[in-house]
């Protein structure tokens, strides 16, 4: 009876013991949160192991999700898998058909997203850039002749349409002078060049009368003006100027004809009818209904393209995110309160279990003591 007590307490004394410790052990993985301090000393074991190795688990955790669980290999993989085809096809069929019922104008669209008064600033985006563009290019070549600014073809081109502009310059000159205000017009001006003659002018009037004088030198203006060789003298000082303007600098051209005014004045011209605004007014879905079956059709092949280019770049991509950096500061971050919460919710089984199994190699470790202690 005396031997079974002593194995008995002893079995009993052990089991409580690895019981105990193991519980403590796995208290102490987590607790305490902060360093004990006794006589100005830190306390042993403390703070816990996980506190006290938090940095160095933030940045080994770091690093295993980067080199071992989400790695560019395996993401690549599974972004050109069949399964997140097939997937990304048909989001990109709703998505189509979404859109293509969509009632809501551009402007609209753009407005729910935080971009207010578009068209205008689209219109105001194209004056300022073309502004920028064109006043770019004159400060870059105004020391340029213009004949190195004008293409070839279109100076062959304005030249040939000289015969064409002298042509018309005598045709109006023509029409003009053989018209009843052409007539008087010219009957003022020999009336003025008679005056400015004095006494001989007033005698030439005297003899000939002004209507007379007018009658006689319309014909010869008119003949004169239909005259093959008058247009082709018109034609020989249109083509000398030309020749002559094309020498000139821009900057040159600029000084004696405002070339940069008329320039920026012809830009807003041809600018101004093409507003934007008429794009923020249609609807989406009239956008999209217009393409919708090219869009359908081609869809399989740009999610392909898509998702080959997301893969090739994504070694760079993970590289400018930093994902080890992202997982160590929230590792940091998270309060070890609730990560001992979370494991012993997980956990909870197995380290009763632990407890357990400290208990029973206590006891059998006292049964063993208690044998040796019998035996003795």
């Amino acid at each position: 009876m005396y031997i079974l007590g002593i194995f008995l307490m002893m079995m009993i004394i052990g089991a409580l013991i690895g019981a105990i410790t193991n519980h403590f052990a796995i208290k102490m993985l987590f607790r305490p949160y902060q360093p004990l301090y006794l006589f100005g000393k830190q306390v042993p074991f403390t703070p816990g192991l996980i506190p006290k190795r938090r940095d160095e688990l933030a940045r080994q955790m770091g690093q295993m999700v980067v080199n071992h669980l989400l790695t560019a290999e395996g993401i690549k993989k599974r972004l050109v898998s069949d399964t997140v085809k097939q997937q990304a096809l048909k989001l990109g069929e709703r998505l189509l058909g979404f859109f293509s019922k969509s009632e809501l104008t551009t402007e609209e669209a753009l407005e729910k997203i935080g971009v207010i008064d578009a068209a205008n600033k689209a219109d105001q985006f194209v004056h300022m850039w073309t502004d920028e563009k064109l006043a770019s290019f004159l400060v870059k070549y105004e020391n340029e002749p213009l004949k190195e600014l004008i293409p070839e073809e279109v100076q062959e081109k304005l030249r040939g349409k000289i015969p064409m502009v002298s042509d018309y310059i005598l045709q109006r000159a023509i029409s003009y002078f053989a018209s009843d205000a052409g007539k008087n017009r010219l009957g003022n001006m020999i009336d003025d060049f008679l005056k400015e003659r004095g006494m001989l002018g007033s005698m030439v009037q005297m003899f000939l009368g002004n209507s007379s004088l007018v009658d006689r030198v319309q014909p010869e203006i008119l003949k004169f003006l239909n005259n093959r060789e008058t247009a082709k003298l018109l034609t020989d000082l249109l083509e000398n100027e030309w020749d002559k303007l094309k020498q000139y600098s821009f900057k040159e051209a600029d000084e004696k004809w405002n070339l940069k005014t008329l320039i920026m004045n012809l830009k807003e011209r041809l600018i101004k009818p093409f507003s934007l605004n008429p794009f923020f007014e249609r609807t989406i879905g009239s956008y999209i209904t217009v393409v919708e079956k090219t869009l359908t059709n081609r869809l399989p092949d740009l999610i392909d393209r898509l998702l080959e280019e997301v893969a090739r770049h994504l070694d760079d991509v993970l590289k400018r995110l930093q994902l080890d950096d992202i997982v160590k500061e929230q590792v940091d971050n998270f309060p070890v309160e609730r990560l001992e919460e979370m494991v012993l919710s997980i956990s909870k089984r197995e380290f009763k279990m632990i407890t357990y199994l400290g208990g029973l190699l206590g006891g059998i470790i006292g049964a063993f003591q208690a044998l040796i202690v019998v035996l003795i």
